[in-house]
């Protein structure tokens, strides 16, 4: 079998750096730019939500259950000021994992992608 490795190219400027929280206590709070779904290789879609982040753009992909849970219950829209942080990590049954976050959504006027740059 063949795999087509085209599929997984993308130009570094098509998207901005990750942001992925790794310690206890990482936070992020920035601008809502834009919200898109992201299709991961295995079929998978989850929302990706682009921040402005200290003038510098950074993607929220919401793949983990639990951040993916709380925005959906907040509902961030463009304009508005989102703050994650990631609080802890759950041991669960046959060696799995489930991080925790706190989601803070401002409500923010609604703005167009150039009014956040």
């Amino acid at each position: 079998m063949t795999i087509d490795w085209n599929q997984f190219e993308r130009s570094t400027g098509d998207f901005p750096d990750r942001w992925k929280p790794e310690t206890e206590g990482d936070k992020i709070t920035g601008i809502v730019k834009s919200v898109r779904i992201a299709t991961m290789p295995d079929g998978n879609r989850y929302p990706s939500l682009t921040l402005v982040a200290n003038g510098v753009e950074r993607e929220v992909l919401a793949s983990q259950t639990q951040l993916l849970r709380l925005l959906a219950e907040k509902k961030p829209n463009v304009g508005d000021t989102l703050t994650i942080e990631f609080t802890r990590i759950e041991k669960l049954a046959g060696g799995k994992t489930m991080k925790h976050f706190n989601v803070t959504v401002t409500a923010g006027k609604t703005n167009t992608a150039d009014d956040l740059i």
